[in-house]
């Protein structure tokens, strides 16, 4: 039999990190929705199964040097990707391996106890056999108290697609071919039925139909391949995946997006009577997929969550903070949320926001704002305001005992990161100790990034970087949605965002714990 198991190999995943996975935003959540954390204050184990090329685990690792970081994947060559980056950052508290979850389920591999495990898209690609096999691996290595963040293509959403999906699947089985040659194949007879008039094509009221049409001209072939190549693909519904973890004894939690937990947002008050009627979660969760349709989920699971007493809770909350994660012109009061845009109220987000500008804080010193004990904001609407602006991509939380964390392996990983810039744009992600997770960077922040690294302070040094990195990677400089071509005028928009990030995103790394170190220049 095929080595891979009917699993895509010979096109790697995209690079990609996801702050959702981080131990911070993981604890948060439980937090959120009244469930003892796991403290990150002291040492803690975690495992990313089905690490592609690693990206997550390494930023994640030297996020949190306190931690001790284990992430797998199956396919050699995202490994190896994976293990360089380790390597070259010198992160000694991670270990990248190549096995099969059946390895692990097994016991054939040694490994600790661990406080979280998390894997993206995984348990969607892989077929039912390796889903048995993951659960088992919960079962044997998941602490109690261990907080477990599963993310899968959901029922009923996926339904309009399936005959898309299938249809693509098809055309891998036959390896004589390489991946782009399936997707393309595939591609070209879908487009063949949906131009015929084929009726599975033709009904619009299927908006996720017609997006996942389009993204097969767009979307990167490596994400493609993964997600309609695999032989064990399947979608499914949450009741199924909740009663498959509670074989490991674990109890579900809720979202990792925080944004729906605020169902009284999005929700009408006789959906959210229809939900609280349901007598478990697993009922529960596939009436709200029907209301919402959901076709992706992302899924926290805890072994024993113990429920925390308001007296509890508030403790938490007290050991808790919030940073800026965007700069100061960026900032908006409409807030991108998963549930759709919220306005939030300016008479006590504002006041919130002008604080955290200057500097990240604690909730404790945000309830004590005047601004917001004249408004009735306590500690527990603060950390549900705080829910709302990270859900946004605005801000992030983070753990006060966070601060005092050492710096040296998130330095070492964004200068080995930013470095790469002028000739990649792969890695758009930066590490900061103070939050426990990463930061996503465009190209020419990480060109700045780099050239700070190197003491090169000035705006003005680094125009000539980011023209080169531009031009090595074949993208263009827009400004007002047109691309610039004249060399003039790209000189000009490029030092005007060169400013910007000196004036305004230099002061967000600061505030986070990962500005580059500048050495003092010679008179």
């Amino acid at each position: 039999m095929e080595w891979s198991n009917g699993y895509v190999h010979g096109i790697d995943y995209p690079v990609g990190f996801f702050p959702e996975q981080s131990p911070v935003h993981l604890s948060f959540a439980c937090l959120a929705q009244g469930i003892e954390p796991v403290p990150l204050d002291g040492e803690f184990t975690y495992m990313e199964l089905g690490c592609g090329q690693g990206l997550t685990s390494n930023v994640l690792a030297a996020a949190n040097p306190q931690g001790r970081f284990y992430a797998v994947d199956f396919l050699p060559t995202q490994v190896r990707t994976a293990q360089d980056m380790a390597a070259a950052a010198g992160l000694d508290n991670l270990t990248v391996l190549e096995c099969s979850f059946e390895a692990m389920a097994k016991g054939e591999i040694a490994l600790p106890q661990f406080d979280f495990v998390t894997m993206y898209g995984v348990y969607s690609w892989v077929d039912r056999k390796n889903r048995g096999f993951i659960v088992e691996f919960l079962r044997r290595h998941l602490k109690p108290g261990g907080i477990v963040y599963l993310n899968y293509n959901a029922l009923p959403g996926w339904s309009s697609a399936l005959s898309l999906q299938r249809m693509l699947r098809e055309f891998g089985r036959n390896d004589i071919y390489g991946r782009q040659a399936q997707l393309s194949q595939g591609n070209a007879l879908v487009h063949s039925l949906v131009d015929g008039g084929a009726a599975a094509f033709a009904n619009g009221k299927f908006n996720g139909l017609q997006r996942r049409l389009q993204a097969l001209d767009t979307d990167d072939p490596g994400y493609l391949a993964h997600e309609y190549l695999n032989q064990g693909w399947d979608a499914l519904f949450s009741i199924d995946v909740i009663q498959d973890m509670a074989q490991a004894k674990m109890d579900y939690v809720g979202s990792a997006e925080l944004a729906y937990g605020f169902p009284s947002l999005y929700l009408t008050r006789a959906q959210q009577d229809l939900l609280a009627q349901q007598p478990n979660a697993g009922l529960r969760e596939l009436v709200w997929d029907q209301i919402c349709n959901s076709s992706f989920r992302e899924d926290i699971f805890v072994r024993g969550a113990r429920r925390l007493t308001p007296r509890e809770r508030d403790g938490w909350l007290e050991r808790c903070g919030i940073a800026l994660t965007e700069a100061s012109s960026r900032i908006t009061l409409e807030l991108p949320l998963a549930i759709g845009n919220i306005h939030a109220d300016q008479d006590t987000y504002m006041p919130m926001i002008e604080a955290l500008r200057k500097r990240p804080h604690s909730f404790a010193e945000l309830a004590a704002l005047p601004a917001l004990r004249q408004h009735g904001r306590g500690l527990r609407e603060v950390a549900a305001m705080a829910m709302l602006l990270s859900a946004s991509r605005q801000a992030a939380p983070f753990f006060l005992s966070a601060a005092g964390q050492p710096r040296g392996a998130a330095e070492r990983l964004n200068r080995l990161i930013a470095s790469h810039s002028g000739e990649s744009d792969r890695y758009q992600a930066l590490a900061s100790p103070l939050l426990g997770n990463g930061v996503p960077s465009g190209l020419l922040q990480r060109v700045a990034f780099d050239q700070l690294s190197q003491s090169m302070p000035q705006p003005e040094q680094w125009v000539a970087p980011m023209a080169l990195a531009i031009h090595r990677q074949g993208t263009h400089i827009h400004r007002g949605g047109v691309p610039l071509s004249a060399r003039e005028e790209i000189h000009t928009e490029l030092l005007a965002l060169a400013q910007a990030i000196s004036e305004q995103r230099l002061h967000v790394w600061k505030n986070l714990n990962m500005a580059p170190h500048v050495a003092s220049q010679p008179e």
